[in-house]
């Protein structure tokens, strides 16, 4: 990994699974990594190269819908400590190769919040919801980010979602998908003039894009909700996911068959 990537500093958060801590520590030998953790994790932190840091935390009292506040206390307590421009933010149960090309993706277009297509939903079956099996940027916009849904988590604000049938709306419920409360907290905390005021998907292209998860690889994802993990195969788009931003416009993603 070339010395180029100083100026980030990688955080891998919450639960830390042994498979993907041998991994980071072989493969992220020469940038600035924060391991984020709880209190009681079984990981032997003995062989701890020079470049990482861990923080270990107590769990907080309450877990949030698919553990949210889980991600965003882990992922606060790693960004107070960071003093790099740029971060990328992955999970401690995954891991992806090359973060070099992520952070080439963060260079390209620094205003943006970049994330994987892993559930990053087509707007036909799902409206503000990115990915956050990665999430990369400035640093200060990840922190514009993960403070504003904490406020919000805190006051129980945001939590209504559009629930839609074979793309069409059916009715409002509770909203239990983090990635939907991450999505409209950055974009009210960026944009509130314009936030639910304008077509969703314009102020989500404005301030969001999508990685090539080609380039990651070998990677290891995991869907903890539905019990499955991919190895180097996810396909998006046969799983209500899109590849690039442009897709929040089309019905097609929505529509392409699970083979």
């Amino acid at each position: 990994m070339e010395k180029v990537m100083e100026d980030c500093t990688i955080i891998i958060q919450g639960k830390l699974e042994k498979e993907s801590y041998d991994f980071y520590i072989k493969k992220y030998d020469n940038c600035k990594v924060l391991i984020s953790t709880w209190v009681g994790t079984n990981i032997d932190f003995s062989n701890l190269p020079k470049n990482f840091k861990v923080i270990l935390a107590p769990l907080p009292p309450e877990s949030g819908d698919q553990n949210l506040n889980y991600q965003i206390t882990s992922t606060l307590n790693a960004l107070d400590m960071v003093t790099t421009k740029y971060v990328i933010k992955v999970r401690g149960d995954e891991f992806w190769s090359y973060p070099e090309n992520i952070y080439q993706s963060i260079k390209s277009e620094p205003n943006k919040l970049w994330s994987s297509s892993v559930f990053f939903r087509a707007w036909q079956y799902s409206e503000y919801h990115i990915s956050d099996h990665i999430m990369a940027g400035t640093t200060e916009n990840l922190l514009t980010l993960f403070n504003a849904a904490k406020h919000n988590f805190n006051n129980n604000r945001l939590n209504v979602s559009k629930w839609k049938v074979d793309g069409n709306f059916h009715k409002y419920v509770k909203t239990h998908a983090p990635e939907e409360r991450l999505t409209k907290s950055y974009l009210e905390a960026k944009d509130p003039d314009r936030f639910e005021k304008v077509d969703g998907r314009f102020l989500m292209k404005e301030h969001f894009d999508i990685l090539n998860i080609d380039l990651l690889k070998p990677y290891k994802v995991k869907a903890n909700l539905f019990k499955k993990e991919w190895k180097d195969d996810f396909i998006p788009e046969r799983n209500f996911s899109i590849s690039t931003i442009d897709q929040l416009f089309s019905d097609e993603p929505y529509k392409l068959p699970n083979k």
